[in-house]
């Protein structure tokens, strides 16, 4: 029997994993959105709040007309039903851009915590939605956060090093110049008095 490693994380590395937003949704109230992969989520509707899944899945966006969604009853299909009405109905609007669940392992001491992708719908056509990558936002274990724009659609941006945190230049810089300062005014009042 063959051992799956693809969901262990080796010695030394933690992951980061990606979560997205949806920064126009409420501009499409005649639509519900529906996040659905492969393994899972079966059926996530999504709204203008984050949203993520698990690491190992793939997953799409649908948009189906609100009352079409409200007549199919689509919470009452077994998975099997699900995938064929999302996958095949002709009122389905389906968006070709494929959502992966984390941006990769990285190296435990690199500051990297969060890559948050902020997706803008650009059209509802028939049944294609054009749903498209804006920016990334990428989160450290300091606080701050990056922006990076998408220059293209197949290609993340690479994060930038957010550079020494305040607690760095206190630790290692301010206090360091502290401390030698008062030895050398402890020096000095010894030897003048």
């Amino acid at each position: 029997m063959g051992i799956s490693s693809a969901d262990v994380i080796n010695p030394g590395e933690k992951n980061v994993p990606f979560s997205y937003q949806i920064s126009n949704i409420q501009d499409y109230p005649d639509y519900v959105f529906i996040l659905h992969g492969t393994p899972n989520p079966s059926i996530e509707v999504l709204n203008s709040s984050e949203f993520s899944f698990y690491k190992l899945s793939t997953c799409s966006i649908y948009a189906v007309p609100r009352n079409v969604y409200n007549e199919v009853q689509i919470d009452q299909m077994d998975e099997t039903q699900m995938s064929e009405f999302l996958k095949n109905d002709s009122r389905v609007a389906r968006s070709s851009l494929k959502l992966e669940g984390t941006y990769g392992n990285v190296n435990e001491a690199n500051p990297l915590e969060t890559a948050l992708i902020i997706l803008n719908i650009k059209s509802i056509q028939g049944n294609n939605l054009d749903i498209q990558k804006e920016k990334i936002i990428y989160g450290y274990n300091n606080g701050l956060k990056v922006e990076k724009p998408f220059q293209s659609q197949n290609q993340t941006p690479e994060p930038t090093s957010p550079g020494p945190s305040w607690d760095y230049y206190i630790y290692f810089i301010v206090l360091p110049i502290i401390a030698l300062g008062i030895i050398v005014f402890i020096i000095i009042r010894r030897k003048t008095s």
